[in-house]
Parts: C-alpha cells; sequence; structure tokens
C-alpha cells in the first residue's frame, strides 16, 4: 500500500470530533499523528467497502452472462440429437 503524504497547508481539512471507545483512544495515544492515522485507516475501511460492493455486481454480472450462455447452449441442443 502507498500512503501519500499532503501537507497540511495544502489539504482540504475539516475539523470532526468523534467518540472512540477507551481501549481504541489507549491504543491510539503512542501515535505521533493521530489524525492522519485515523485517515488511512478510514480509507482503507472505506476502499474495502466500496470493493465489496463492486466485487458482487461483478459476481452479479457473472451470473446473468452464465445464465445466458447456458440459455444460448440450449437452444442449439437440438442440433447435436438430429444426426448431424
Amino acid at each position: 500500500m502507498v500512503v501519500e503524504y499532503t501537507p497540511r497547508e495544502h489539504m482540504n481539512t475539516q475539523r470532526f470530533n468523534v467518540t472512540i471507545p477507551r481501549d481504541v483512544a489507549v491504543r491510539l495515544k503512542g501515535k505521533a499523528n493521530k489524525s492522519a492515522f485515523i485517515t488511512e485507516a478510514l480509507r482503507e475501511k472505506l476502499g474495502a467497502e466500496a470493493r465489496g460492493r463492486l466485487d458482487e455486481e461483478l459476481a452479479a454480472a457473472y451470473r446473468a452472462c452464465a445464465r445466458e450462455t447456458r440459455k444460448g447452449a440450449d437452444d442449439w441442443d437440438h442440433l447435436a440429437s438430429d444426426g448431424l
């Protein structure tokens, strides 16, 4: 994974206050740049969700294509039994 650093003065940012469980807060305590760490984690999670949706759409398209292929093959099956 490639992580790009964009200096703060060039980045469009917005303050966002969230409440997190104490155990997560303790684990973040040692991170030098919590905002960058959380941003990277959110981008990874959101990207994975988007890829999951795309995977589902692709699988549905493959299933539809397979049904059409089977239907086309069934349409031609009668030729195989006519002695040709």
